[in-house]
């Protein structure tokens, strides 16, 4: 009885606390087809070995299931999204945290600027803005969506 008391007064606090700090952090998977869902959804075994998984306590991204290897930067070095009447934000200095294995190829930006969002907890849109970006070689694009 005295157990249950306590443990019934630990989740109230544990409720309170997280009202209060806001949601915890949690992982996120980028699919293939540049679509970013919580972890917590269940996916086939073949669409989960084709994603990659965010880990956003160590900025890290793995693809599939956990791999030997070691953690490179991202394709890009710089990434800024540009909204019409309200300003610039760049991510660059986030973007630059975060490590892969493997380092994805091609990674859609419009993917990128959703996991930002997500992470957040901040509205980016992906619609009408430009986006520029520097990838790894040096090279400056820009991206009207």
């Amino acid at each position: 009885m005295a157990y249950d008391y306590v443990q019934q007064q630990v989740q109230n606090a544990v409720s309170a606390l997280r009202t209060w700090l806001g949601p915890e952090p949690q992982n996120w998977r980028l699919l293939a087809d540049g679509r970013v869902l919580p972890s917590a959804v269940y996916l086939p075994d073949a669409v989960m070995a084709a994603a990659y998984l965010f880990d956003p306590y160590a900025n890290r991204m793995i693809l599939g299931v956990e791999q030997e290897g070691r953690f490179r930067p991202m394709p890009y070095l710089a990434l800024a999204i540009e909204e019409e009447g309200v300003g610039i934000t760049d991510i660059s200095d986030w973007l630059g945290e975060i490590r892969a294995n493997p380092v994805p190829i091609s990674i859609p930006v419009q993917q990128i600027i959703t996991l930002w969002s997500l992470v957040h907890n901040q509205y980016l849109p992906t619609t009408n803005v430009v986006v520029r970006y520097t990838r790894a070689d040096g090279t400056e694009e820009t991206a009207n969506l």
